[in-house]
């Protein structure tokens, strides 16, 4: 077995490798050729919790990663999270691979976000808008501008003028961002009116931005809210949606979004079209019924098997990674 650090990670991992294997397991998924497994579990006082994602995609891989999280002791400290994953010979029962899996998580869900763009978005896009300042949000934008070259305006919205900053600093550092214009002044209603793309990566409980100011025909990549009573998009930007997922399994009863449109009447289930798997390739490949499109994105275990395969195995081949044996041989 080897073990994969954060640094073995940012020296192996490909953008653009991440959203092929993305859009391989929306395929796979939609075909109904992967088992998944997803669990929640949490506590209270202190606070604190532990998602669960298992995956395979065939009898020679399994994936099983936990996300832990707990509430920091004082309000301004942040909160603690990390995240493992452990790579599987399934047949075997063998581990292959113990991964640390914060940047790989961040890389996983940008790349899934992008491949939903790639089927979802208008082609030619030049405006989008970033809801959320946090872990998540430098390199959804980066993958964003990998979906859409075309992007030349960026707005960055969010709670904390600080982070907003930062994060600004932080894209125009990037090279891939030079010809982008960073905005961080404008209000989440006049963000989203200017956006062909908006994509939501924050924790909020709460909608993030007004559903009635988004751009008719924009698509929104709807990135947080994985639990039932969170949300970031509204009743009136739901009524108005055509809406993809990237898995119908567990969709309402962990994608706050739905849920909590469902239980007020404002999700009509015919709305909901399909699993971004079962699209044919290239962008707008179908007329949209409504005026915006949504792809509400929760992540599948199977994004973490593909991917966490094609690391270690461009490990093995280079010398990266720690190898351990687990049987304690000299």
């Amino acid at each position: 077995m080897i073990v994969l650090s954060e640094a073995d990670i940012r020296a192996l991992i490909r953008p653009t490798e991440a959203v092929a294997l993305a859009v391989e397991a929306f395929r796979l998924t939609a075909a109904g050729s992967a088992l998944a497994l997803r669990g929640d579990l949490r506590a209270e006082e202190p606070r604190r919790g532990c998602l669960l994602l298992t995956g395979s995609a065939g009898p020679d891989s399994l994936s099983i990663k936990s996300n832990v999280h707990a509430q920091p002791e004082t309000p301004d400290a942040p909160r603690r999270w990390a995240s493992l994953l452990t790579l599987w010979d399934w047949q075997r029962a063998e581990p292959r691979a113990l991964i640390s899996a914060g940047l790989f998580n961040e890389h996983r869900t940008a790349a899934g976000f992008a491949a939903g763009l790639d089927r979802l978005a208008a082609p030619d896009a030049t405006t989008a808008a970033i809801f959320g300042a946090g872990r998540s949000a430098p390199l959804a934008a980066l993958y964003l501008k990998i979906a859409r070259p075309s992007l030349k305006r960026l707005y960055l919205v969010g709670r904390s003028p600080q982070r907003l900053a930062a994060l600004a600093a932080n894209l125009a550092g990037e090279p891939a961002m030079a010809d982008v214009e960073l905005i961080t002044t404008a209000t989440p209603a006049e963000a989203v009116a200017a956006s062909e793309i908006v994509v939501t990566v924050t924790t909020s409980e709460e909608p993030v931005f007004p559903g009635k100011a988004a751009r008719p025909g924009a698509c929104i990549v709807l990135g947080g809210a994985n639990r039932p009573g969170a949300r970031e998009a509204d009743d009136e930007l739901i009524r108005r949606a055509d809406i993809y997922l990237d898995a119908r399994a567990d969709a309402f009863a962990k994608a706050g979004d739905l849920v909590q449109s469902k239980a007020s009447g404002a999700l009509d289930p015919a709305r909901i079209r399909a699993e971004i798997g079962a699209l044919p390739g290239g962008a707008l490949p179908f007329s949209p019924g409504a005026d915006l499109t949504v792809f509400k994105s929760m992540g599948l275990p199977l994004q973490d098997v593909l991917l966490a395969e094609a690391l270690v195995t461009k490990a093995l081949a280079c010398g990266l990674g720690t190898p351990v044996d687990l049987q304690g041989a000299p």
